[in-house]
């Protein structure tokens, strides 16, 4: 269809026969669902919702499908109401309309008399995975939890990155969120990438290195607004770090669906307009001392999830006097990274926890899991936190990694900007607050001593991975 289309060309009747359309999904559509869609959409005002969803103007749309901007007009004021199957074809097109929406399009522009589908007689649009079930209770994150949920349900932001290292529970803190709306009456929807590249030395497909989808294949995005539509208010995207034609252009996502939000897990924030970023980091450590209160001391939260890893496979374990300060070191030693304080009670079935202290520093395997592939080794996810950080401030990691504290004035005589440079390193995870005893202080963590202990550059580490 060129640019000269007239009036007239533009109402000449769709002559499509209804047993085109699929009805395969009308049993699978609850009643209620499908006396509301009987009230399917005039066509003007379908074309104007896509149009909106796409962020298009007149203009655009009529330059994409090549049609004028007059036609654009008629169709959407409802001056044209039979438009011919062509034009209805090339606004598809221009729209990037799924299988489903484009069905509903050609249903809504045609003729009364020969196409009456009524939307619950079309094919469904592929519904998203829900979220799965919280790998148990979410021990210690409580206060982080309620700032998340604040933050879609009451300040009703559009996109939260839940930011920090691997390892450190962000997909934990996301599911148990999930679960927490969907008792609420949310719609929440799940997606999670394709594994990680990464991951056991698989690589990404063939024609995929760039990162790009191959051409004219659909992007992830339009799978997502297809599926989306208007069943779901919150999209959950967990991992979104791989490097691949996977990866969801958020921004796009959250321009085709305007009443979405977006909650998204990853290494680092998204730098999108409105986003909020919650960085989670590392959990609290008990101080030093000569000797615990029991209770208080299992109720700090690396030592109460250290705790619960242990119950899992030793029951009846407790603190004790003979045991607290090495129960106590562990937590410290591993900076109370969930991850970390999993895998160590994991290896307390090998070795008691004062047994497993002493060998800390000298068994890196300790950070596997003792059960998983070496593709869960903490300082390989480690390496990748820290090789994309900004060079400069891997250059402020490298030279404080090895003092056991610092102020931001200290990185004064490293960085022209030494604020920016801990504020970058704290919402990375790679950094925390060096303790109640030393204010303003802070310290590296001790993954990531380890990490710069071993004989080769971040860069190299995740190569070697």
């Amino acid at each position: 269809m060129a640019h000269g289309d007239t009036y007239g060309e533009i109402t000449r009747p769709l002559n499509v026969a209804p047993q085109a359309v699929g009805k395969t999904a009308a049993t699978a559509i609850p009643l209620r669902e499908r006396e509301r869609a009987r009230e399917t959409l005039p066509f003007a005002d379908l074309l104007k919702r896509h149009r909106g969803r796409s962020g298009l103007t007149q203009q655009q749309l009529a330059d994409f499908a090549t049609l004028s901007v007059r036609a654009i007009r008629d169709l959407e004021s409802g001056r044209v109401r039979r438009p011919r199957r062509e034009s209805v074809g090339l606004l598809a097109d221009a729209l990037r309309l799924g299988d489903t929406e484009r069905l509903q399009l050609h249903a809504a522009g045609g003729n009364p008399t020969h196409l009456r589908v009524p939307l619950y007689e079309l094919p469904a649009p592929p519904a998203l995975p829900e979220p799965p079930a919280p790998p148990g209770a979410l021990v210690g994150r409580e206060a982080e939890l309620q700032v998340l949920l604040d933050q879609v349900t009451v300040h009703r932001h559009r996109l939260v990155s839940v930011v920090g290292i691997g390892g450190i529970g962000k997909t934990h803190l996301v599911l148990a969120a999930a679960q927490s709306l969907r008792a609420k009456g949310w719609r929440v929807g799940w997606h999670a990438p394709a594994g990680d590249p990464l991951c056991c030395g698989a690589t990404s497909a063939a024609g995929s290195r760039s990162g790009e989808p191959p051409p004219g294949a659909a992007g992830p995005a339009d799978d997502l607004v297809e599926a989306i539509g208007e069943r779901y208010e919150l999209l959950m995207i967990d991992g979104d770090d791989a490097r691949g034609p996977g990866r969801v252009d958020i921004g796009e996502l959250l321009r085709r669906c305007p009443g979405l939000r977006v909650v998204v897990t990853g290494l680092t924030p998204r730098h999108l307009p409105g986003e909020r970023v919650l960085p989670l980091t590392a959990m609290a450590v008990p101080e030093e001392a000569r000797d615990y209160d029991h209770a208080r001391l299992s109720e700090v939260a690396s030592v109460a999830l250290f705790l619960s890893h242990m119950r899992r496979s030793r029951p009846g374990f407790r603190l004790r006097p003979d045991n607290a300060h090495a129960v106590v070191g562990l937590c410290r030693w591993l900076d109370g990274v969930p991850r970390a304080l999993e895998y160590a009670a994991g290896w307390c079935l090998v070795y008691p926890p004062e047994l497993l202290l002493a060998r800390a520093g000298r068994d890196s395997s300790l950070l596997s899991s003792p059960a998983g592939c070496g593709c869960q080794d903490l300082l390989r996810s480690l390496a990748r936190s820290v090789d994309i950080v900004a060079e400069r401030h891997r250059r402020v990691l490298a030279e404080v990694a090895d003092r056991p504290h610092w102020t931001v004035a200290d990185l004064g005589r490293l960085v022209p900007d030494p604020a920016a440079a801990l504020h970058a390193l704290l919402v990375h995870g790679l950094v925390r607050p060096a303790g109640a005893r030393l204010p303003e202080h802070f310290t590296v963590l001790q993954l990531v001593r380890l990490l710069h202990g071993r004989d080769r550059t971040p860069t190299a580490a995740v190569r070697a991975g």
